[in-house]
């Protein structure tokens, strides 16, 4: 008996809230601009909505959309074809064969990132959330946060390599470093 179309539908939203980060960082890894790969984001999902009901239950979703996404990215070749930067087809290919390898390693190294995140103090965890707002720099990050630019410095220093001691004993205690 096949689902409900309401059913499939909320399905199909479950699956791209939880995939929507990782199809994003597939396609950039691709395409040599982050707006480019958002627009392409919105492009992909777009065609995931139309072709979901070729989606066969079970499967993995993420690997089907970032095929749809593979594809969305040649389509749109011709128009990143103006850029400066054009990459080869070649390179596109082996970078996508790597950023599909590689994307079980992300997902555990952003899990690992995250835990880390909230073990820091919460003025240290503020300053650097603040540091890696889009747009927002160093200078702007230590005016919002209240230190000097010397002191955010320093204090971004000491919590990126906290964090990395941090995710590499994560991933050390799980077995995936």
């Amino acid at each position: 008996m096949d689902p409900k179309p309401e059913d499939r539908n909320k399905e199909l939203m479950r699956l791209m809230v939880t995939h929507q980060r990782r199809i994003f960082s597939y396609l950039y890894t691709l395409v040599p601009d982050r707006h480019d790969a958002s627009d392409l984001l919105q492009e992909t999902c777009v065609v995931i909505c139309e072709k979901f009901h070729e989606f066969r239950e079970g499967t993995d979703f993420a690997a089907w959309a970032c095929q749809i996404a593979y594809w969305q990215v040649r389509r749109a070749r011709q128009k990143y074809a103006r850029s400066k930067v054009l990459f080869d087809q070649g390179l596109v290919d082996a970078l996508a064969e790597t950023a599909a390898e590689m994307s079980a390693e992300v997902d555990v190294r952003h899990e690992a990132l995250a835990r880390c995140l909230q073990k820091l103090h919460p003025r240290d965890r503020e300053m650097i959330l603040l540091r890696y707002e889009p747009g927002v720099g160093v200078e702007e990050a230590a005016a919002r946060a209240g230190r000097s630019m010397d002191a955010a410095y320093k204090a971004l220093s000491r919590i990126r390599k906290l964090l990395m001691d941090c995710v590499t004993h994560h991933l050390l205690e799980e077995g995936t470093a």
